[in-house]
């Protein structure tokens, strides 16, 4: 007489096991973008109280940043600052992942009181952002294979995420759109979680 099994708990049995399996076999396929640029060394100030930051500000961070161009209007600015969004997302993992807003000196009174705890709005004198943006230019270049304009003010105007990680390598850049904003924190969320070699 054959024997019967219950197909519930051949269901749960499999189920278990597919479920433990599973990140084990992810893990092999996920893997952080690799670095297109460093962000180098360079110091600014925060937007809304004056305290001064620098890159060493956040060694040790992932850092999720967007960049407000020279003459944005309001409607502008709020379109960059979605990138706040991120937080709500991150909140789990603490004081690892920071968001960071760059912004030219003309724009920065609109950004004034934008930001909150671990998003910091930055900005400078057009000489110490210029050098900045050369910077993420020349990664954006590497990272897509294409231009981001002709010079660093062309380059700010472009509507993205930009990952860091906590050694100060660029890793990549995201469209700031839902499906850019998705892909940008999954990539911080793993850098934060694995470190930068994951």
């Amino acid at each position: 007489m054959k024997k019967w099994v219950n197909p519930y708990t051949v269901a749960f049995v499999v189920g278990a096991a597919f479920l433990t399996a599973l990140p084990l076999m992810q893990r092999q396929f996920l893997s952080a973008p690799a670095p297109v640029g460093a962000w180098g060394e360079w110091q600014l100030s925060a937007v809304d109280d004056g305290t001064t930051k620098t890159s060493a500000t956040f060694a040790g961070k992932v850092v999720l940043a967007n960049f407000v161009p020279n003459d944005c209007d309001s409607a502008c600015v709020d379109n960059r600052l979605e990138i706040g969004k991120v937080l709500g997302h991150t909140d789990d993992l603490g004081d690892k992942i920071a968001v960071v807003t760059f912004a030219w000196p003309s724009s920065r009174n609109l950004v004034r009181g934008k930001a909150h705890e671990r998003w910091y709005v930055l900005s400078g004198d057009e000489s110490q952002l210029w050098g900045l943006f050369e910077r993420f230019r020349a990664s954006w270049a590497t990272f897509a294979h294409t231009d981001a304009g002709n010079s660093a003010p062309e380059f700010s105007t472009l509507p993205a995420y930009m990952l860091v990680d906590q050694l100060g390598a660029i890793r990549g850049f995201w469209k700031s759109d839902e499906v850019g904003r998705g892909n940008s924190i999954n990539a911080a969320r793993l850098l934060a979680k694995e470190g930068p070699n994951p």
